[in-house]
């Protein structure tokens, strides 16, 4: 069985990659703008220690704010066979990690004869070559003989590799936008601080955590991926919301592009207000599509909706307990309803204060 590694995408807007390996970095076409292009997020590329080539540049270098004219991303310093760091993207949505083939000729690793894995993106699969690393080290967690899919460069957009759940599922990760920090240690049990909002979660096989959510009146299965950089639907859900709309709904044609050569095609357009665990999410513009990723999932037949780091990169403070199972959320203005004006990648998102 082939394991799954659904995103890290070049041009247009961002779906995910999985390594089941499963979410990533993939992108839908922004609906707001021509279809093609690179990475919309402004990533640092690295040299070859796996550091910044100019560590004088400001602006974020882990943990950066989706804005009006950027998608957030979430990087984690990653430590591989004690050489680093390298900068890896954060993907919750991956039950894998994955390297880059710069970060591969960097190290010196080859590839193992006649092996391969079966690396499912968010459009389609293929075969990638393999690397086995002694000790791959995030913050506080350690990993040991690891084989890690290689995927080419150019799809991480200037990053060293991916960092799946794999590797997190003893974790407690603290996301800070407005500090830039990204922190990585073994989870405690410890609950959430003042001023989050708690969204619980499940566990589905391979490490992926889902919550339940609804769209409008739809009840979803909500997918929270910090490695997708929008938001895609799939075609249950977009049915149930089409057939329960009161007038049509004004509908972009959208080319999906992901991590494998296949490319798929969607519809994006607004959907209705999205509660999840109590953090309602309005006018947030979802592409919707018969998508490769929501099957390896298990996700076809139900209403699902991946939330991705168009809404995330919005927030001041992200946290994922893994051990917990909880997703952490805290708004910008601490205790107070978040409200954003939505645009062609923010929108409005109104998360209430948690209870006492």
């Amino acid at each position: 069985m082939g394991t799954t590694i659904m995103g890290l995408g070049r041009a247009c807007a961002a779906a995910s990659a999985v390594l089941l390996l499963a979410s990533g970095l993939a992108r839908a076409a922004d609906p707001h703008t021509p279809v093609a292009g690179t990475a919309s997020a402004a990533i640092t590329p690295t040299d070859a220690a796996g550091v910044p080539p100019n560590p004088q540049e400001p602006g974020p270098l882990y943990a950066t704010r989706t804005t009006l004219d950027r998608i957030g991303r979430i990087v984690a310093p990653v430590e591989i066979n004690g050489s680093g760091p390298f900068r890896f993207i954060l993907d919750t949505g991956a039950n894998s990690s994955a390297v880059s083939e710069a970060t591969v000729r960097v190290l010196g690793l080859v590839p193992e004869d006649g092996a391969g894995i079966s690396v499912h993106g968010v459009t389609g699969s293929a075969t990638l070559p393999v690397v086995r690393v002694a000790t791959l080290r995030a913050g506080e967690l350690l990993l040991e003989n690891q084989r890690l899919p290689v995927l080419p460069s150019a799809v991480f957009a200037g990053m060293d590799g991916i960092l799946g759940v794999d590797a997190l599922q003893d974790a407690r990760i603290e996301v800070d936008f407005g500090r830039d920090r990204v922190t990585i240690r073994r989870s405690s049990g410890q609950r959430a601080p003042k001023g989050f909002t708690v969204v619980h979660a499940w566990l589905r096989s391979g490490g992926l955590l889902l919550v339940d959510g609804q769209v409008g009146r739809v009840p979803v299965r909500a997918i929270v991926d910090t490695g997708a950089e929008r938001s895609l639907g799939n075609e249950a859900l977009r049915a149930a919301l089409v057939d329960g709309a009161r007038r049509p709904r004004e509908t972009v044609a959208t080319t999906v592009v992901g991590a494998t050569p296949q490319i798929a095609q969607g519809l994006s357009f607004e959907a209705p207000a999205i509660d999840i665990g109590g953090a309602r999410i309005n006018n947030l513009t979802v592409t919707f599509g018969d998508l490769h990723v929501f099957g390896i999932w298990s996700l076809l037949e139900e209403p699902a909706i991946l939330i991705g780091m168009d809404l995330l990169g919005t927030l001041e403070q992200f946290v994922v307990d893994y051990s917990r199972r909880e997703f952490h959320l805290k708004p910008v203005s601490s205790g107070k309803s978040t409200v954003r004006r939505c645009g062609g990648i923010e929108c409005n998102t109104r998360i209430p204060p948690p209870e006492d």
